[in-house]
């Protein structure tokens, strides 16, 4: 390794870094890539205060003064054995993700896509709908509790959709469940019994003429027009349909509003998002969320947008 090297934290499944990893091949560019689910069974690391930190997969090594820069996607639960007992998987997988956020912090690098500490912060809905807000973007009327008389009172004469705060899954014994933006009906405001257990989103139901998805890489916009209202499983949120030939279609953003998705994810220390927006029958925008490192493999594939190139020049340098 030498010191131009890229660091990719992320897991072994996660396909995206492939592209970028070609890209800054492509760029004569060496990198390390860090699978945290096979951290701390397949991957050592050492971090000594004084000499520094190093990672080794059993193939190559990479030590913090070899960075130039990191792109943190993701850090998940280690892949540990089955047979461990519940209190015990829960312990190392706890010491495990502390001592990665922790060690990672050695690196004495500024070019992050993204810092962990600001994309932890722009990950909270409510925070980033402050900030949406405060930065001129249109959203949907919206109120975010656990208070049912609030919802009541909020969805008088309103058509109303609900939404999760953080996580949008489920996790069962069987598996993970999705959990989509769906409409909310009278029934439902009858029985607002388990507001008391979890805070929902709800949010003014709007008008679609399609959704608009807006890939953000430093000052690089790309956005993909989804024509999510051609299919009646993908009108309420697009990503509740599986189906294949959902269509895409470049979008050319109004000059001032592509400034605004710049400024938002200025405004929240990170160099990438993942915008939610709503195009109208009149052609005004609605901002939904922003996802600080959300997908954009498939946008890449079906409309040839130069996202992992871009992403390799930023890391780059």
């Amino acid at each position: 390794m030498t010191a131009d090297t890229v660091l990719i934290v992320t897991a072994s499944y996660d396909l995206a870094p492939q592209y970028v990893a070609n890209a800054l091949e492509q760029r004569g560019i060496p990198y390390f890539r860090f699978n945290t689910d096979r951290f701390p069974e397949h991957i050592t690391v050492a971090y000594d205060p004084k000499f520094g930190l190093t990672i080794t997969d059993g193939q190559q090594s990479v030590s913090a003064d070899q960075v130039r820069s990191v792109w943190y996607r993701r850090n998940v639960a280690p892949d540990l054995p089955d047979d461990l007992e519940p209190g015990t998987r829960g312990f190392c997988e706890r010491e495990s993700r502390a001592f990665i956020e922790g060690t990672l912090g050695a690196i004495k690098t500024d070019r992050w896509l993204s810092p962990p500490q600001a994309i932890w912060l722009a990950e909270k809905k409510p925070y980033q709908l402050a900030v949406a807000i405060e930065l001129g973007f249109t959203l949907p009327r919206t109120i975010v509790t656990n208070d049912p008389l609030s919802v009541k009172k909020f969805s008088r004469n309103l058509q109303v959709v609900a939404k999760a705060v953080s996580s949008g899954y489920i996790s069962y014994p069987n598996g993970n469940h999705a959990i989509f933006t769906s409409s909310v009906t009278e029934d439902d405001l009858k029985d607002l019994e388990g507001l008391a257990l979890a805070p929902v989103i709800f949010q003014e139901k709007v008008e679609k003429y399609s959704d608009i998805r807006v890939t953000i890489v430093g000052s690089e916009v790309f956005a993909a027009e989804i024509l999510s209202q051609r299919r009646e499983a993908s009108k309420i949120d697009w990503r509740a349909t599986d189906d294949p030939n959902l269509e895409h279609v470049k979008h050319r953003l109004p000059s001032d509003l592509a400034d605004k998705c710049r400024k938002l994810v200025e405004k929240l220390g990170i160099h990438f998002g993942a915008i939610d927006l709503a195009l109208t029958p009149e052609g005004d925008y609605a901002f939904f969320e922003i996802n600080p490192n959300g997908e954009w493999l498939w946008i890449e594939d079906q409309l040839g947008y130069p996202i992992a190139d871009t992403i390799a020049a930023w890391l780059s340098g």
